[in-house]
């Protein structure tokens, strides 16, 4: 089956109020692992303009806000997006929502951002090289762009661990990494989710479309696990073994405004 944008978006839907209760802010990877690194590359927050594009159920739009941030939040699931103005309203904040896809986004005026920031969104938008054109036209030059996604190494249209008798785990398999395009991605049953759907592309493909699009290529980050991982959260330290996430910081040419 070829799966569209419009499929991804329906699971998303159905998932939002699973994805709510147990992930957003209250997951140990983004909580411990991801936002850690976000605050520090992007520095004191405070007077910025940031574009979360593809904000989910707003938790990161939220933190940035309650550090003084000016958000705007750009989300396609309408059920995700429910979530995020359901928070608004309890806690009003600096944040602007908008309903969108973030691979067209012409309500939003050029050069008016200092940062745009896209975390775990990538993998599940299909017209992502669209979207690097959008952000490199919102971004002010010199502007950050950052950009977490699934390790593209290891989350390929077939991955999984490989284990013993035991239920041991012996090693990562990975195969079809060249097999770009839409793949059914399975979630624990503990988690409750059904299963979403990611858009496979190589580590090259996204790299040389960021520079064709007008980004510079500052650091790349592959994060390990905290120290206090292996206290708390023992099952989690599979990310010790492999990376589960890529980080690329890149930075708009200056030109262009």
């Amino acid at each position: 089956m070829r799966y569209t944008q419009e499929d991804g978006t329906e699971r998303w839907n159905r998932n939002a109020d699973t994805w709510h209760r147990h992930y957003g802010g209250k997951d140990p990877n983004r909580r411990d692992l991801l936002d850690p690194i976000i605050l520090k590359t992007l520095g004191d927050v405070k007077g910025k303009r940031i574009l979360d594009a593809g904000c989910g159920d707003g938790y990161l739009s939220r933190k940035f806000a309650k550090l003084g941030a000016i958000v705007t939040a750009v989300e396609c699931s309408h059920r995700m997006l429910a979530i995020a103005l359901a928070q608004q309203q309890y806690q009003p904040l600096s944040i602007t929502y908008h309903n969108g896809n973030i691979a067209n986004l012409p309500f939003l005026s050029d050069c008016s951002f200092d940062a745009v920031i896209t975390n775990n969104v990538i993998q599940d938008t299909a017209d992502y090289v669209g979207a690097f054109r959008e952000f490199c036209r919102l971004l002010q030059p010199g502007g950050i762009y950052l950009h977490i996604v699934n390790h593209p190494c290891f989350s390929t249209p077939v991955f999984g661990w490989v284990k013993d008798e035991d239920g041991r785990k012996l090693h990562r398999k990975v195969d079809r990494y060249f097999e770009r395009g839409p793949f059914l991605v399975p979630w624990s049953l503990s988690s409750g989710m059904e299963p979403t759907i990611a858009w496979h592309r190589t580590l090259g493909d996204t790299v040389n479309s960021l520079i064709s699009c007008g980004f510079r290529l500052s650091q790349l980050l592959e994060p390990e696990p905290p120290e206090s991982w292996y206290t708390f959260y023992p099952e989690r330290l599979d990310a010790a073994r492999i990376p589960d996430f890529l980080i690329l910081v890149c930075t708009k040419e200056m030109t262009g405004c």
